[in-house]
């Protein structure tokens, strides 16, 4: 537990960052949105009620959960916009300190889960808090191709790996759209940070379900090897007994989840991805718990179905929208260097004259960046974080693809995104090693006979 300790204070800081710089002017409930939400509020005098009806705004939407919490700031801050603002920075600490608890159990690495969450509580307080880091990643991704003059040839897949590694990592430092003024600024972006507290305890709880019961194969024991006593054997005896316990907390949270926010549809996926991250690592997770996250989900749907409008309201057409905004929202989580692509073959059809400036060379090394960047990966024993933390971002957003852009739709998803910026950093810092140390030296052959050795015959 030692261990664990410094790297916490990370994620604290955080959210103290958060308090103090939490919302409270007088503008929050002068927003068109809030103002009906409140009126819709106190024409009403039933907290159940909100269970079986279409949320305060009337636009076919099932959040009660969600709904209670504005219903708890009315009761208790009536008309002080700070307290509406202090309840937002809560909600958002709430999900950083989640964050922690997740990778923890996920990821079993103290600073990857120090530092993620404390990003993710940082992305929170200032979407482009870190963007000075782009060009120091940029001039560290020179810095390993120079490294090709001190090895020559054998140097230049290393060189190039660890280059696109960082240059990728370089587009990790901020969210895929902006989400402090939504979380923090905007009340009822608070459907989005609610959502997303349910849904980060029910993931914790399951990694640490899996982390129990998941099962491998017996490996041949070492010198090294700690001797099994009758005591240890009887600890982990008893933590698979209770095991079930975090099962019915994550049920719990999907619960939470699936009645705050429709995005969290993506919550049975999102447990699915970590059983599925667990089995990459070499583990064999157990199934049977999936089926009641399903089976949640279908409930959820059926109770939606009896108690919400079938037909789409007027706000619903409006946010509804297709065509190629949704691939390039899409791409920004599963394969960045497809808009960078396109952004170049829109700045090429302007005429070659542009290949003398620095507009497609940008692109072009952003885009290839992702295939060196994969390469280098693959040859990690941490793939499958990087490759999974990437996988859930996407699950995460992929429902609100096709609705207009906001900020907190990509919330949850920043999560996941800044694990991933983590679990690539600790991948890049490796490679950039291997690019900028010396070449190998090859032992001297050895002498056949060895010098002092017996003569034979």
């Amino acid at each position: 537990m030692k261990r664990w300790l410094p790297w916490f204070a990370l994620p604290l800081l955080a959210c103290l960052a958060l308090f103090l710089k939490r919302a409270s002017g007088p503008a929050l409930l002068k927003d068109t949105d809030t103002a009906v939400l409140l009126r819709a509020l106190d024409a009403r005098h039933d907290l159940l009620s909100w269970f079986r009806t279409d949320w305060p705004l009337q636009n076919h939407f099932y959040r009660p959960v969600s709904t209670l919490v504005f219903e708890f700031d009315r009761a208790v801050h009536r008309d002080s916009a700070a307290g509406f603002g202090l309840t937002n920075a809560l909600l958002a600490c709430g999900c950083t300190l989640l964050l922690f608890w997740l990778v923890r159990e996920a990821v079993r690495s103290p600073w990857i889960a120090g530092v993620s969450s404390a990003l993710f509580g940082l992305w929170t307080l200032d979407s482009a808090a870190l963007s000075p880091l782009t060009p120091v990643a940029w001039a560290a991704a020179g810095v390993c191709l120079l490294g090709v003059f001190r090895g020559g040839r054998t140097k230049i897949p290393v060189c190039l790996g660890a280059a696109g590694t960082l240059v990728f990592l370089s587009t990790l430092t901020a969210p895929v759209s902006p989400i402090d003024d939504r979380v923090l600024a905007w009340i009822p972006g608070r459907t989005a940070s609610t959502m997303a507290l349910f849904a980060l305890a029910a993931m914790a709880a399951h990694a640490r379900f899996d982390r129990l019961t998941a099962t491998s194969d017996p490996k041949p024991a070492t010198s090294t090897d700690v001797p099994a006593t009758r005591g240890t054997e009887t600890v982990t005896a008893r933590q698979k007994r209770s095991a079930w316990v975090w099962t019915t907390f994550a049920a719990l949270g999907t619960v939470g989840a699936l009645l705050s926010y429709e995005q969290a549809v993506m919550v049975p996926a999102a447990l699915l991805g970590l059983s599925v991250i667990t089995a990459l690592e070499g583990r064999r997770p157990v199934k049977w718990p999936h089926g009641l996250y399903w089976a949640l989900l279908v409930a959820y749907l059926a109770v939606r179905w009896a108690v919400v409008p079938h037909g789409v309201s007027g706000y619903q057409q409006q946010q509804f929208r297709d065509g190629p905004g949704v691939l390039l929202v899409l791409m920004d989580y599963a394969l960045p260097a497809w808009n960078w692509l396109a952004t170049c073959g829109v700045t090429l059809s302007v005429g070659f004259e542009v290949l003398l400036t620095d507009v497609p060379w940008r692109f072009a090394a952003l885009a290839g960046s992702n295939l060196a960047a994969w390469k280098t990966v693959a040859r990690h024993r941490s793939w499958p974080i990087v490759l999974g933390s990437m996988s859930l971002a996407l699950i995460a957003f992929l429902p609100m693809a096709w609705l207009q852009p906001f900020g907190h739709y990509h919330y949850w998803p920043s999560a996941f995104r800044s694990v991933l910026a983590c679990s690539l950093a600790a991948v890049a810092v490796r490679a950039a090693l291997s690019a900028v140390s010396p070449p190998a030296v090859p032992a001297p052959i050895r002498p056949r006979p060895a010098p002092g050795s017996l003569p034979r015959p």
